[in-house]
């Protein structure tokens, strides 16, 4: 809570705070697989300055809620170019009475993404529950649109 008030504190609240808490989140955190695990908490990610999508999002939601703005989690699936396609984790922000969709990351393009799932964090919409040993020889999603509305597209996604 202090870092957030010494970094966006003095800041208008609104849209631009929120913009930039993820312009500090790509300047000074390292987008880096294989950085973290899943114990990995967004206090450990600004020590470290180090992680991946999921932790990146993380703190950007730690310093939004710290800052008294509501802000929520995002699995989805995004067919971007580089790295390869894959599962992203994003996140919303509560502003002006509507949610805002925004990605720290800024890997993935916004309007480009597919929302898998919304929650409080990684935990409440996990991309995969794994028990035991696993190895992922493969990803294949296939990916259906239902309904497109302006914001975002209903999809259902199945694994083969």
């Amino acid at each position: 809570m202090r870092m957030a008030q010494r970094e966006f504190g003095a800041m208008a609240p609104g849209y631009s705070r929120v913009v930039a808490i993820c312009r500090w989140i790509r300047k000074h955190i390292q987008y880096q697989i294989g950085s973290s695990n899943p114990n990995t908490s967004a206090a450990d990610v600004v020590v470290q300055r180090a992680g991946v999508c999921r932790d990146l999002a993380h703190l950007a939601i730690a310093f939004c809620r710290a800052l008294n703005i509501p802000a929520r989690f995002i699995a989805s699936y995004s067919d971007f170019p580089d790295p390869p396609p894959d599962f992203h984790a994003l996140f919303e922000a509560f502003l002006d009475e509507r949610w805002y969709l925004f990605d720290p990351t800024e890997l993935a393009p916004r309007n480009q993404v597919i929302r898998i799932g919304t929650g409080r964090d990684a935990t409440d919409v996990a991309f995969a529950t794994i028990f035991g040993t696993a190895l992922m020889t493969r990803l294949s999603p296939l990916v259906k649109i239902l309904e497109e509305g302006v914001e975002d597209v209903t999809v259902a996604i199945a694994t083969s």
